[in-house]
């Protein structure tokens, strides 16, 4: 996908190409047909408070693929079983047979009201974690095709992504590191809720198949747009 930059100023341009060169570049990007990485640890409070670990556990390992907008959950939620996050459908199928044992078409959809305080089975969890670990993998080579709304400090941008995209919220904010990599990533989880306003640190990157991937990430609560002392989840991963 091709970084339209649409209206963007020079400044805000040129933000997001550092940050496509700092993450691995343009020509890795196009090639790169997934990215797989092995599932370490998961902590926090919004972890404890959806169910995890009883009500759901965590994938061996997680395939991405970027250009098809597909997450694979491997031994998820055991090891007879696979989790896929399919453009916003769900499946959890049986490994042996291929067949799908449960399945949600446009799991978004039943996120509303009062069910976004419901504890998660495995194909809620599936859903959150399938569109969040694509959407992170697919930045910074695709923000130039969302809309860009201002500058924010020396090093942060502020862009409105298309209803088409599987995300948080369509406003997002991105703070980039001296050397362009992302370093921090606010939004608001609305299949949570309103209040769901996380500072999400992007921490202890390598590279995995010529990306630079960040393999720690915790998310802080935010207010009044600034971390506050609580983790709401972090999460280690490992290369594969």
């Amino acid at each position: 996908m091709t970084p339209l930059f649409e209206r963007w100023p020079t400044d805000g341009r040129a933000l997001v190409e550092q940050a496509v060169t700092a993450h691995g570049g343009a020509a890795a990007w196009q090639s790169v047909r997934s990215v797989k990485l092995g599932f370490g640890a998961a902590s926090g409070v919004l972890a404890r408070f959806k169910g995890y670990p009883t009500a759901f556990g965590a994938p061996r390992e997680f395939e991405v693929r970027p250009h098809e907008q597909q997450t694979i959950f491997h031994a998820y939620p055991d090891a007879r079983h696979r989790g896929w996050f399919l453009n916003g459908d769900v499946m959890i199928e049986d490994v042996a047979t291929r067949q799908p044992v449960a399945q949600s078409r446009d799991h978004r959809r039943t996120f509303t009201g009062p069910e976004k305080r419901r504890q998660w089975n495995p194909l809620d969890a599936l859903y959150f974690f399938g569109y969040a670990l694509w959407h992170y993998h697919v930045l910074p080579f695709t923000l130039g095709d969302a809309r860009f709304i201002r500058l924010v400090g020396d090093a942060g941008i502020e862009v409105e992504f298309a209803a088409s995209v599987h995300t948080h919220c369509r406003r997002q904010c991105f703070f980039f590191d001296a050397e362009g990599r992302i370093a921090r990533h606010d939004y608001v989880a609305n299949v949570l809720g309103i209040w769901a306003r996380g500072c999400h640190f992007w921490q202890s990157y390598r590279e995995v198949n010529g990306l630079q991937i960040a393999h720690e990430r915790r998310v802080s609560a935010r207010a009044f747009g600034r971390p506050v002392p609580l983790t709401a989840l972090s999460v280690s991963l490992a290369s594969r």
